[in-house]
């Protein structure tokens, strides 16, 4: 019994074993061949124990099958067409020239006024209302004012007077001099004022300029009003009319023609100067071509009466 146990067992093993065998000897070239069958080459790339002029072929007619599909794909493509009931799409209209300056007003920081504790009571009618603690300038009142400003400035030039531009901080005295640029001689920048310049104008440029009143200005432009009251006391007792930039925290009866906006920033006093500058320019290019028009009629004038 035990040796036919043991022989059986024998033959057991060796019949379980040897099927295994073959089935491995036969799974082996098959995962071959699937991994043959799996692989891609590479753009341009070949096969293994493809040639390269094989693989050029190769390659060459799977680029022209690629764009023959694609011209019949590309043909076969209907055009869409839209309803008539369906509206066109329309682009954003322009803005106009008020929008465009309040967009600008408003990413210059303008609008920004300091906290609400310290607003002055007479530039409540400027407040738009509060943002976290800070008081917001009205920009809709702000533009208009602007744009009066400017038409002040450029009548003043046109009529040959002269401006003067005081911006008394550091960051002031770039701009304030493109502006002295702009107006030419019938514009002066002040970087620092010096007190008595105009109630004490003889001390500083005697007596001839004050029998001609050329020391005086007819329009002065504070870029930081609350920090010139010394000037603008000046400038009120000779009677000269003032334009400042005023903040929430400044009185705005300081100045003849208060502009509300954020005197702090630097880029709303930039923009200011420029939109005044600009239109004084307007006012002298305009004052020069009346000039030159009553010059060619007073010629043609003479040559009439010399016939």
């Amino acid at each position: 019994m035990k040796g036919s146990a043991g022989t059986a067992l024998t033959v057991l093993k060796t019949g379980t074993s040897r099927p295994a065998r073959r089935q491995l000897s036969i799974a082996a070239p098959l995962a071959q061949a699937e991994a043959e069958s799996s692989f891609r080459p590479g753009k341009g790339g070949a096969y293994p124990g493809e040639s390269a002029e094989e693989a050029w072929k190769r390659n060459l007619n799977e680029a022209r099958e690629w764009r023959r599909r694609r011209e019949g794909q590309r043909s076969t493509l209907p055009l869409f067409i839209p309803p008539t009931s369906t509206p066109l799409p329309r682009g954003r209209p322009t803005p106009t020239p008020t929008e465009s300056t309040l967009s600008t007003l408003l990413a210059s920081g303008a609008a920004l006024g300091h906290a609400h504790t310290l607003t002055s009571p007479a530039y409540v009618p400027y407040i738009y209302g509060r943002r976290a603690g800070l008081s917001i300038i009205d920009l809709d009142q702000t533009l208009p004012i602007l744009r009066r400003t400017a038409a002040l400035v450029r009548d003043v030039v046109k009529a040959d007077g002269v401006v003067l531009i005081v911006g008394t901080r550091e960051g002031h005295q770039k701009m304030i001099r493109k502006a002295k640029e702009r107006l030419e001689d019938n514009g002066f920048a002040v970087g620092e004022w010096m007190p008595g310049v105009l109630t004490n104008s003889e001390t500083f440029f005697g007596i001839e300029p004050m029998l001609n009143k050329s020391f005086k200005p007819d329009l002065v432009i504070f870029l930081n009003p609350s920090e010139n009251t010394a000037a603008i006391r000046e400038c009120t007792a000779r009677h000269i009319p003032t334009v400042g930039v005023v903040d929430t925290d400044t009185d705005p009866r300081i100045v003849t023609y208060p502009i509300p906006a954020n005197m702090e920033s630097m880029r709303t006093a930039e923009l200011i100067v420029g939109t005044l500058s600009i239109a004084g320019q307007e006012g002298r290019r305009l004052r020069l071509k009346e000039a030159e028009r009553k010059a060619v009629e007073s010629r043609a004038r003479g040559r009439r009466d010399r016939r």
